[in-house]
Order: C-alpha cells, then structure tokens, then sequence
C-alpha cells in the first residue's frame, strides 16, 4: 500500500516537470491553429457559397434589365409602327369629314325647302360620327406616345392669354348649339409670356372645356386663368431641362411661378364614387354612367399624365347635379416681354398691334336671332389663285375642294419639284399665286427643299406649310425654310380659309 502511494506521488510530481507543460503548451497551439484552420476553411466556404449567390443575383439582375430592355425596346418598336400609321388612317378620315363637310354646304345650298333640315341632320349625325371616331383615334396615338415615352414636350415662348381665348373660340360653335353661356376672366397679374408647351396645354385645356360643353346642358361654363401667390405651390416632381430650354430660359425669372387655370360648369356634376377612378385608364368621362355622351376613358387620364409632364397637375372638385370645376395648376417660367410672333416676308418682321379683348376676358352668348348667310360670306375668297402642292390625291382633292367651294381658283403640283417648277414658269410670265400651301413630306423634293428653293430664287409671296407634323420643331423647320405660317392636318375648312384670306390679303 505504502508502494503504491509512492508510485502515484512519483507520477504526480512529474506532471509538474518543464516538459509535461511544454507538451500540453503544443498540444494547446496545434488545437487553436487546428480550430484557425477550420475558421478560415469555413469563411472560405461561406465567402464561395456568398459569391455564387452574388453572381447568381447578379446574373438574375441582368437577365432582368435585358429582358427590361427588350420590352421597352418592343414597345418602342410597337409605338413606332403603330404612329407610323397615322397618317394612314388620319388621311382617310380626313377626307371622310372634309367632304361631308362640302356636302353640308352644298344641300344647304340645293336641297329643297322639305328635305334641307332632314338632310342637314343626317350630315350632321355622320358628321359627328366621324369626329368622335378620329377624337378615338387621337387619344389612343396620344396614348401609346406616352407609354411607349416617344413624346415630345416643347418649351417655347407664349402667351397663355391668347392661347385660352382661341380654345373658347374654337368651341363657340357648340356654346351656341347648346344655347349656354361661356366667359373667361383673368385674375392676378397674369404674365405676358411664358416657358411652357402651348400644344400640350391646349390638348388639356380643349379636353376640360369641350367636357364642360358636354356635360352642361343649360347654364353657363366659367374659364378663370389666375397667378397663384408664392404659398400656392404645385406638389409635383421637378421637369428635367435640356439645354435648349435652359438657353430659351435666360431671359425668364430664376424661379418658377404657379398658374392655376380653371374650368367650371354648371352641368351634371360627379359622385364621390367616381371622383375616385376619374383619372384611370379607360375609365369613362361620364360620371354617372347614364348620360349618353361617354367617352373613350383615355381623355382625362392622357390630361393629367401630360399635366404632370409638363410639371403641374390637375384637381377637381364636383358634387353630384351641381356642376363641376376642373383645374389645371402648372409651374412656369415668367417673362414680361412680348410673345415670338411668326415671320411674316409682308410685314418686315413689324409686331403686329396687341388684341386688347386677351386682356380683357371673353363672353360669348347665344344670339336671339340667326342671321343669314351673305353671298360674300359664302365665297370668301374669290379671285384669289392657290398653288396646292401635295403628294397625297385625297388630300389634294381635299384641299383644292374646299378652297373651289370658296371661290378660289386652285391649281395642284404632285410634289416639291413639280410645284417649284408651276412657281417659275408662273413668275417668268409675269403671274403670281397669292399663296402657295405646300406639304412639307413629300417625294422627289420634300416642302423644306422646295420652299428654301423658292425664297433663294427670290420668290416673295406667301408660302404656307400643311403638315400633320405639329411639335416645336417641326414647325421652327417649315418656318426657317421659309414659310410664313403652317396649318395642321386634318384640315380644318374655316382655318384654311381664314389662313389664305389673311396672307392673300383680302382677310
């Protein structure tokens, strides 16, 4: 026993040795680089587990931005093809509605007593048809502009004053249809000019007040144009400037200003529940859902969808049975300066005399009586010879139609080149068209060529773009080319009529 206790003193005096601690030192070492290792091969594995999901999300990133891209790409492309019939069907329908327009005047003139108003009311009906199609049309181009982003928004000098009363006056004739009553009124210190896009605004402007027309049966309909104080400002993100418009904008103030242009009708009105889905894609106008005249559902959501291009938005406020007031609130840039007016080769660049009734309001009131028709009213503009130069035949019949039922005397060139040629020959004759309407696309020489051609051939007398092409610089073109004015297509008869009677002189 006494053996054994010694032998076990012996083996626990040992452990107290340098080498049992040195041992156990090592022993401890190898385990911490053992247990370093499988640190280090674990980081290892989850940095490689880590980066393939980076790379697979990576991956899935791109497949998704090219698939992204191919879309937009395929909806560009489809947006592309589906403007690029435009003019296909517009051309059409255009002659469509210009000739029905002749056939009005002409069974007002030989109809008999018995069958005029019968006749006059078919017209009529087909007539409008045929708007409404075309009023379809355009909404659903201006649409898939939007979606497909090939819009283009223009920022140009004008005048908001004289851009709200040629829209009332264009809607006038349906005013006085519908025996209502329309007045604008101007609240503030409203600026002469402004940095905005006078085509979009008028597309939204004419929308609001055509459906206030539309939807007030008696009463009156209230357009306010006012400038907003600096605590009224518009909530909506900041527009994006190229460098033309911040060239265009030197002369502007620093800051932008807020306009808030109203339209008020004592009509229909709309329900709390439809206020809500107003603004939705094809969503219809009407707000009841009983009143005859519906629209496409496209109208007022292409309104607001451009409003807030243009860095504004609009607001509305109804009740049911009590009318409406539609708003269009817009950040603009202000100038006091007079607004751009077009060259004109007759007038030597002088500024024609301001219209002092764009500073006064508008009223416009349904006449007691309806007065008859003069024979110089009928046949506005006899004796005044029209070269029409346009590639299209429908379009050529068209125009040359309307101007013959005027009392013009109209000849036709099938291109640029043909009419440069008529022009010539005319002036080393000694005669001269007073106006010249000349299509600005066109084959053999395009309207751009033909119109420069002319002017360097010291050709003066007024020349006139028809094109369907409307954008800013579409028109500055034909301008710089050398025309005096442009006229859009369709072609409106009274436009063109009030157009070449102001350039030929008789207007």
């Amino acid at each position: 026993m006494v053996h054994f206790e010694e032998n076990l003193y012996l083996s626990l005096s040992f452990l107290d040795m340098p080498l049992v601690s040195a041992l156990l030192g090592s022993v401890a070492y190898h385990l911490g680089v053992a247990v370093m290792a499988l640190a280090i091969i674990a980081l290892a594995i989850l940095s490689a587990w880590l980066y393939l999901l980076l790379h697979k999300a990576t991956a899935d990133r791109d497949e998704l931005l090219a698939v992204n891209r191919n879309m937009e790409a395929a909806t560009r492309a489809k947006g592309k093809f589906l403007l690029s019939m435009n003019r296909e069907i517009r051309t059409p329908i255009n002659a469509l509605n210009s000739f029905i327009e002749i056939l009005i005047q002409r069974s007002l003139q030989n109809c008999s007593v018995e069958l005029k108003e019968e006749t006059e009311g078919i017209l009529d009906i087909i007539k409008k048809s045929n708007h409404d199609i075309l009023t379809i049309i355009n909404d659903v181009f201006d649409y898939i502009k939007i979606d497909a982003n090939l819009l283009e928004i223009e920022s140009v000098p004008m005048s908001i004053k004289t851009l709200v009363h040629d829209i009332c006056l264009a809607e006038k004739p349906n005013v006085i249809a519908k025996h209502l009553d329309m007045s604008v009124q101007y609240k503030g210190k409203i600026p002469t000019t402004i940095l905005s896009a006078p085509m979009r605004i008028r597309q939204i402007l004419s929308h609001l007040i055509n459906n206030a027309v539309k939807f007030t049966e008696k009463g009156t309909i209230t357009v306010l144009c006012e400038a907003l104080d600096g605590g009224d400002s518009i909530s909506t993100a900041p527009a994006n400037d190229t460098e033309a418009e911040e060239k265009d904008r030197d002369s502007f103030s620093a800051s932008p200003m807020q306009l808030k242009i109203s339209v008020t009708d004592t009509g229909i009105g709309i329900s709390p529940t439809h206020l809500r889905e107003l603004f939705r894609s094809f969503s219809p106008n009407d707000p009841t859902l009983l009143h005859p005249k519906r629209g496409t559902g496209l109208g007022l959501n292409i309104a607001m969808r451009l409003a807030t291009l243009l860095d504004g938005t609009i607001t509305v406020e109804s009740a049911l049975g009590q009318g409406s007031t539609f708003a269009l609130l817009l950040n603009v840039y202000a100038s006091e300066n007079p607004p751009p007016v077009l060259k004109d080769s007759r007038n030597k660049g002088r500024t024609p005399k301001n219209d002092s009734r764009l500073y006064a309001g508008l009223d416009i009131r349904s006449p007691k009586e309806k007065t008859e028709t003069s024979a110089n009213e009928s046949r506005p503009l006899r004796g005044v010879r029209i070269l029409v130069v346009e590639d299209v035949s429908v379009n050529q019949a068209i125009i040359a139609t309307l101007l013959r039922e005027a009392g013009a005397q109209v000849e036709l060139a099938d291109d640029g080149a043909a009419g440069v040629q008529r022009v010539i020959q005319n002036m080393d004759n000694g005669l001269f068209f007073d106006v010249v309407l000349m299509d600005m696309r066109m084959p053999v020489m395009d309207g751009y060529e033909a119109t420069a051609y002319l002017r360097k051939y010291d050709y003066r007398r007024p020349i006139i773009a028809t094109t369907a092409l409307t954008t800013a610089d579409d028109r500055e073109k034909a301008l710089e080319a050398g025309c005096d004015d442009y006229i859009a297509k369709p072609v409106d008869s009274k436009a063109l009529i009030k157009m070449v009677k102001k350039y030929s002189g008789i207007g």
